[in-house]
């Protein structure tokens, strides 16, 4: 299982988190308790996520458990590109 955390993070930090946002973020921190995603920071990093990695993300399957954490988007990527194979 390979690991985009890292590759996540940066589009995270770089395009949706904005200019007041100095830190680094964790792989465990609350996207949506920090205020980088809400219900358009999803649309867009769904968005994201489909070009990048070439998944196709279904309605059904956004949920905040998806989008949480940047652990918890790695995660789910990993399970889209295994059920791909």
């Amino acid at each position: 299982m390979a690991d985009y955390t890292d590759t996540i993070r940066s589009f995270i930090e770089t395009e949706m988190a904005g200019p007041g946002h100095k830190a680094s973020l964790s792989p465990s921190d609350s996207l949506i308790d920090k205020g980088i995603v809400d219900s358009l920071g999803v649309q867009r990093l769904i968005a994201y996520l489909e070009k990048e990695f070439g998944v196709e993300i279904a309605d059904t399957e956004i949920v905040p458990e998806h989008f949480e954490t940047i652990s918890a988007v790695a995660d789910f990527i990993n399970f889209k590109l295994g059920a791909k194979g």
